[in-house]
């Protein structure tokens, strides 16, 4: 009796909110349009497609006929629609209620376009928490699937993983399928014959076993060299020949198909789980490392390696809000965006479902996290995301308050670490500072046209870091297309080991430097200077002062500063924001408490990102004299400057400096060496002003230095 086996085929496609233009485009001409006309012409090829919100949005504004393409394909029963969360959220990062929300936008969608609501979800990144199952069900869905390594984890063995099982949350059922690993990587990046070769040797004599295939949609035709492998060299063409050959033994069909004839293998319960390299992404470095060793030392002894990979595996993604403290900062704006637009709910207003949509596509993940993609590390789709929520967030404002002729101060523990923030905000901009961190003010949104100035990435060690320091990484040259973007360890450009600087704090605004007059930018840029104040990462004591015309924080703090002596000072900076004003003053008075005087350089670091530092529209102006455009990654000082500004002519918005005595300003870039799909690459992340005036107190004196920070649409 001869063997067969069913095979569920998929394809997750997504662009993020907020990505270029011309990359849809792209990936549309190279991957999606080639691989719908390839599927037409193999009706017996039935496939399950999932596309996301962002995409669905930029078909139907620029290829509406591709939603009619993909229309005719469901109607003729070829193509089985999946939902998901419309704008990609990560689920787990959300309010339950927003993920509700952003399921049932995607059913309206569907039903709208192809007539029918999904039954099954495409999660995000396949990012698995054991609440899912109810909220999933809640949302009117069915199924998922998941990658094979989640029920891996959960105690299941590899030979059970061809079928669907179910699982519960609170009573609430819902149908799992396992994604397999190794079809995932065969496919399309070996010969056809392998993975039909891998499919016989899993098929059984009685045909009820159901292998699954399910990934990303951009493997064909967007990934480095499949778009010429794919479709130039026909891999994509032999393969659904081959199934369409095969139909005697290898069937295709879809999860609704499989589902009406096949029970579920059991009831299994899935622990926090996502791919297996997700999961590694998640850890911190040196545990990255670590889990690297541990699988090699594994690998090298092959008789034992499948048996002991069972029981090894990485974090779960959360680990990202505490690897990253700007994801953290992006998923709490949200987490505050959502709380305010929920206040609302009882009101009847049709602005509410605008700012709900801005909350939605603010909720788009990539910005959120980093892996083989560039994502939290690309600046343009982390200020895509914070346009989405500063917009929302105006909105709900104007809402709620009626009128532009307000000002709010608040202590909230905005970042979840157990420590107070405190927000000012105004119609105009909102404010946010962390006391116990230096007293520094880690965002500075622009509502009128919506933007974070302080939108910067701190420099840090990451694992593939190691490549480039032990030059194993290929400088350009061609893709063949037959290896995973995760196998590939590429670099964009030759020299990028030289810019493997990384932080010793976070890169915001308001770090309080004490500083040797001989330091120079070049050492404020690689951080090889002597720090001679403790007052950089340290906790400020705070108060808050609120009226109806202005709102005030107030930060103190006592340390020392070697002089060479130590010296005790005290730093105290007060933040005025008044209504309806998008300039906002910072006072900063020293006094020194000390016996001795203090004699040293006094710096206030300022981070400012305008998206990059090489375009000739974005530069540095002074209204003191010509500084000759230079450009926001440009390194040098200037001295006797009583104003500076980083000027973007593109979005024609200005952040500058105002200071009541002139002061010598050190300017520098903070560029990333990151991992994309196409290899690592060099990305400008901010630039760094630090005015600097010499202090020199005798006891019990005090200094008075006041900034002015001036938002300007130019």
């Amino acid at each position: 009796m001869q063997k067969s086996i069913k095979l569920i085929l998929g394809c997750h496609c997504h662009q993020p909110v907020g990505n270029f233009d011309h990359v849809f485009d792209d990936a549309y001409s190279q991957a999606y349009l080639p691989f719908i006309e390839t599927l037409e012409r193999y009706p017996a090829v039935k496939f399950v497609m999932h596309y996301s919100g962002p995409l669905f949005d930029w078909f139907e504004s620029k290829r509406p006929e591709f939603l009619e393409r993909l229309s005719s394909l469901a109607k003729s029963g070829q193509v089985e629609i999946m939902g998901g969360g419309y704008y990609e959220p990560m689920l787990c990062a959300l309010p339950e209620r927003d993920g509700i929300d952003q399921i049932r936008r995607m059913a309206e969608f569907c039903e709208k376009h192809f007539g029918n609501a999904p039954k099954g979800m495409w999660l995000t990144e396949r990012v698995w928490e054991p609440h899912m199952p109810k909220l999933l069900r809640e949302a009117g869905i069915e199924y998922t699937a998941l990658d094979d390594s989640h029920f891996l984890c959960s105690g299941l063995t590899p030979e059970e993983l061809f079928g669907y099982y179910v699982t519960e949350s609170e009573g609430k059922a819902l149908k799992v399928f396992p994604i397999l690993e190794r079809l995932r990587y065969l496919v399309p990046f070996h010969p056809v014959r392998e993975t039909l070769e891998f499919l016989e040797q899993c098929a059984t004599e009685d045909g009820t076993r159901c292998a699954v295939l399910h990934d990303d949609g951009e493997k064909f035709g967007v990934w480095p060299g499949t778009h010429h492998s794919v479709y130039e060299e026909g891999w994509l063409d032999e393969f659904f020949q081959a199934l369409t050959d095969n139909q005697d033994w290898l069937k295709c069909v879809s999860y609704s198909e499989h589902m009406d004839v096949a029970p579920a293998f059991g009831r299994t319960y899935i622990s926090c789980a996502s791919y297996d390299e997700m999961m590694e992404w998640a850890l911190p470095t040196h545990m990255q490392r670590r889990l690297a060793l541990v699988k090699k030392q594994i690998d090298e002894n092959p008789e034992t390696a499948p048996e002991h990979k069972l029981f090894v595996r990485g974090g779960f993604w959360r680990s990202f809000l505490a690897k990253y403290d700007e994801a953290n900062n992006i998923q709490k704006k949200m987490l505050r965006v959502s709380e305010k637009l929920n206040a609302l709910e009882e009101l009847n207003d049709e602005r509410i479902e605008k700012a709900r949509r801005l909350l939605h596509q603010g909720q788009c993940n990539c910005a959120y996290w980093h892996g083989v993609f560039g994502g939290l590390y690309l600046n343009h789709l982390r200020s895509a995301v914070y346009e989405k929520l500063i917009a929302a967030e105006a909105l709900i404002d104007e809402i709620s308050r009626g009128n532009d002729e307000w000002v709010h101060c608040e202590a909230v523990d905005f970042d979840a670490d157990g420590n107070d923030e405190v927000i000012l905000e105004n119609s105009c901009v909102s404010l946010g500072f962390s006391p116990c961190d230096g007293g520094t003010m880690f965002e500075l949104d622009y509502r009128k046209r919506p933007f974070n100035f302080l939108n910067t990435l701190t420099r840090r060690e990451e694992p593939y870091h190691d490549d480039l320091r032990s030059g194993k990484t290929q400088v350009g040259g061609e893709d063949s297309g037959e290896v995973s973007i995760h196998e590939l360890a590429k670099a964009k450009e030759s020299g990028l080991d030289k810019y493997l600087v990384y932080d010793a704090y976070r890169r915001v605004s308001m770090r309080d430097h004490f500083l040797c007059d001989t330091v120079r930018a070049e050492d404020l840029w690689s951080g090889e200077f002597d720090e001679l104040g403790d007052f950089v990462t340290g906790n400020y004591a705070f108060d808050i002062l609120e009226n109806e015309r202005k709102c005030s924080v107030e930060m103190k703090r006592k340390g020392l500063v070697q002089t060479p002596d130590p010296i005790e000072v005290e730093v105290a900076k007060k933040v005025t924001l008044v209504q309806c004003a998008s300039s906002f003053e910072i006072r900063y008075d020293i006094r020194n408490c000390s016996q001795g005087q203090l004699s040293a350089f006094f710096g206030v670091e300022f981070a400012v990102n305008l998206l990059t530092g090489s375009a000739p529209d974005r530069y540095y102006r002074s209204d003191d004299f010509d500084l000759k455009k230079a450009m926001l990654g440009d390194v040098g000082h200037d001295d006797g400057l009583k104003h500076i500004a980083l000027r973007d002519d593109w979005q024609k918005l200005e952040c500058g400096f105002r200071f009541d005595n002139a002061a010598r300003v050190y300017r520098f870039a903070i560029e990333t060496v990151s991992q994309s799909e196409g290899g690592q690459e060099r990305v400008y992340q901010g630039s760094i002003v630090v005015p600097c005036w010499h202090i020199d107190l005798a006891p019990g004196c005090s200094a008075t230095h006041r900034i002015s920070v001036e938002i300007v649409e130019t």
